[in-house]
């Protein structure tokens, strides 16, 4: 059996253990979700050169800041 056989071999054997299948993530949804018009935030941040979540948060009326710890905060709930 030649090396790259082996290692064939070997890596069929290997299974994942912390394996989480990614979600589809769509913002135009969660966009709408927070009563937010798609086109209207890209117009937004593309007419201001400011990213869509800045434009999100200017919209919302929020600062990106505050955006930034509210989502990590749910990230580390979710885990």
């Amino acid at each position: 059996m030649n090396l790259e056989n082996r290692l064939k071999q070997l890596e069929s054997k290997i299974k994942l253990t912390n394996h989480v299948p990614e979600k589809p993530f769509d913002i135009d949804q969660y966009m709408t979700r927070l009563g937010l018009d798609p086109m209207a935030v890209r117009e937004s941040a593309h007419s201001t050169c400011k990213s869509i979540v800045e434009a999100m948060c200017e919209m919302l009326g929020i600062e990106p800041s505050a955006f930034i710890r509210l989502l990590k905060e749910k990230a580390n709930l979710v885990r």
